[in-house]
């Protein structure tokens, strides 16, 4: 009994050390960075129209209802009877769907259509502000200090730099940049409530019913709209599945981070999934990164982090 307690311990230890935690989060915006260039490619060989949003919902929804029966697969063969969904679960876990993947996704597709690629990589650091916060609201152990709100915007300055060349960040839209911040505090609200509901769940079993909670409701929401999606190649069905393999394996990694840390500490990794999106539309897309202005904006990025993560690990190892 003595030995189990401290396996546990030391398996929650190295869930929180700092590479452990600076790995996974690397592993998970990287993951979500490649959606970026891989979705476009999917609104190709889908030939969805850039103003069809009920269509665009379903390409969503499809992709986040099959990421969550994929990590349910995985879950019960790693963890079994854990995955069952108990009276008890069904609200909690309905409300993380709800923002986490349902209004996130809904406001984005719909605030999109009338803002800017370059606006909305900015707008999407608005998650690691608001996630931030919240804890801090939330949470009395994630308290807000000055260094991780510095750390966010020397961040933010260079996401703003990474965009400066593009086209431009002026005016204010409700229905436009309006919804993609909601759409971020959405995420950031999902972020919170993860962490509140994961006692006594498996992060993996939460991952994978809000996937498919979330992903239902929007399959749904397209198809009421008049949407519609068809499959017009095999190339259709492989990238559906990257993208729901993709999104189902950073989710669960992601959920089980929040479990073991505090919000802000995982949240700030967030700035860095614009970052790695231009990183693989230049793979996919063949569009140059390379540039003095995308260098400058990553040493902004990365030194944001670092700052917000340094009085963590400083506090950590005083005496």
């Amino acid at each position: 009994m003595k030995d189990s307690t401290m396996n546990k311990a030391k398996r929650k230890s190295i869930k929180s050390s700092p590479l452990f935690v600076a790995g996974i989060s690397l592993l998970c915006t990287l993951m979500w960075g490649s959606a970026f260039p891989c979705i476009k490619i999917g609104y190709e060989i889908f030939r969805i129209e850039a103003g069809d949003i009920p269509s665009k919902l379903i390409f969503a929804g499809a992709r986040f209802l099959l990421a969550g029966l994929i990590v349910l697969v995985i879950g019960i063969f790693k963890e079994g009877s854990t995955m069952k969904l108990h009276r008890r679960d069904i609200l909690p876990i309905t409300v993380l769907g709800f923002c986490q993947t349902y209004l996130q996704y809904l406001f984005l597709y719909i605030g999109l259509v009338q803002v800017s690629g370059t606006k909305s990589a900015v707008l999407t650091s608005v998650s690691t502000f608001g996630s931030v916060i919240l804890s801090a609201l939330v949470f009395k152990s994630d308290s807000l200090t000055l260094k991780k709100l510095l750390g966010c915007v020397i961040g933010l300055t260079g996401i703003i730099i990474m965009n400066s060349g593009g086209d431009g960040l002026g005016g204010f839209l409700l229905t436009g940049d309006g919804l993609v911040i909601l759409s971020n505090l959405s995420g950031a609200a999902g972020n919170v409530l993860s962490k509140k509901i994961s006692s006594g769940r498996s992060p993996v079993q939460i991952s994978a019913w809000q996937l498919i909670f979330g992903g239902s409701a929007l399959t749904l929401t397209g198809i009421i709209s008049g949407g519609r999606l068809i499959f017009y190649e095999p190339g259709c069905i492989w990238l559906l599945i990257y993208l729901a393999a993709m999104a189902g394996i950073a989710f669960m990694l992601w959920t089980m981070l929040l479990f073991h840390n505090d919000v802000s500490r995982v949240a700030v990794y967030n700035l860095l999934i614009p970052v790695f999106g231009a990183m693989w539309s230049a793979i996919f897309l063949g569009e140059n990164i390379f540039t003095l202005t995308n260098i400058i904006s990553l040493l902004f990025v990365c030194s944001g982090i670092f700052i917000a993560q340094s009085l963590r690990r400083r506090q950590a190892t005083a005496p």
